[in-house]
């Protein structure tokens, strides 16, 4: 009698703690649930806030963010791109993504410096010191030069132009850094055997294959100084130490210059 009392009085004790094991479990789970579904909505991407971009489309940047269907959620953005995994335009020097609200993605962009711009199937094909074309679009940058002299073959978005001189995209980005220094407005820029040359109004300089800030400086001054003369200026060999500069009076052939 004594076993049979004692098996009776455990056996509810048993159901007890399995009603009670199985109520913590529901419980986990409904609160993990409930948990997930306040971090979706909490955190699903109602806005992306999108900063520095001049050239580059907001479109374009939001799209790259929002590369995969995962990416409504503004944790999985932040985790993507802290470990590495984000999508990045290639136009793009850099891009930091964070959070401005839980709602809110906020990107800051720097773009890549363009260097100039040729004109392709009547489109214009603005390109970086690598030679990449960062951009095409039928609307004229103010403010950029017009580079002609490279010889390319296929221009496509995002591919780099192809000369057998690469070295040259960098002078042209240091030419082109240096006249917005000195605020000097040129007519285009033109490569001539690995060299550059500028053309401004009815004056054509050439500074060689190597451009200085010490170069472009004289520039403005000496265009003064001509007025309206005609000819070609040499600044291939100025220097420090070599401060000699000559003008060589004479018509000068301008070319048709960039469309539009």
């Amino acid at each position: 009698m004594g076993n049979r009392e004692y098996q009776e009085r455990e056996r509810p004790a048993r159901k007890r703690k399995k009603t009670h094991g199985v109520f913590a479990v529901v419980s986990f789970l409904l609160g993990t649930a409930i948990i997930a579904g306040l971090i979706f909505v909490l955190f699903y991407v109602q806005k992306i806030e999108i900063r520095g971009n001049e050239y580059v489309t907001e479109k374009e940047i939001a799209g790259a963010v929002q590369s995969d269907r995962f990416s409504v959620n503004t944790l999985y953005i932040l985790g993507k791109y802290a470990l590495g995994k984000g999508e990045v335009p290639p136009c793009l020097e850099r891009m930091k993504v964070g959070m401005k609200a839980p709602w809110i993605v906020k990107v800051d962009v720097k773009e890549k410096p363009i260097v100039g711009y040729i004109v392709n199937n009547g489109k214009y094909d603005y390109f970086d010191k690598e030679g990449l074309v960062v951009l095409e679009s039928s609307v004229l940058m103010e403010g950029l030069p017009y580079i002609e002299g490279i010889e390319v073959e296929k221009v496509r978005l995002y591919q780099p132009l192809t000369s057998e001189d690469t070295q040259i995209f960098g002078q042209l980005l240091d030419t082109s850094k240096e006249l917005k220094k000195y605020e000097l407005a040129v007519d285009r820029i033109v490569c001539e055997k690995n060299e550059i040359c500028l053309y401004s109004g009815k004056v054509r300089i050439c500074l060689g294959s190597t451009v200085s800030a010490k170069k472009i400086a004289q520039i403005r001054p000496i265009l003064e100084k001509l007025g309206d003369r005609e000819g070609t200026l040499h600044l291939e060999n100025y220097s420090e130490m070599n401060q000699s500069v000559t003008f060589e009076e004479g018509e000068i052939i301008t070319g048709e210059g960039a469309e539009g």
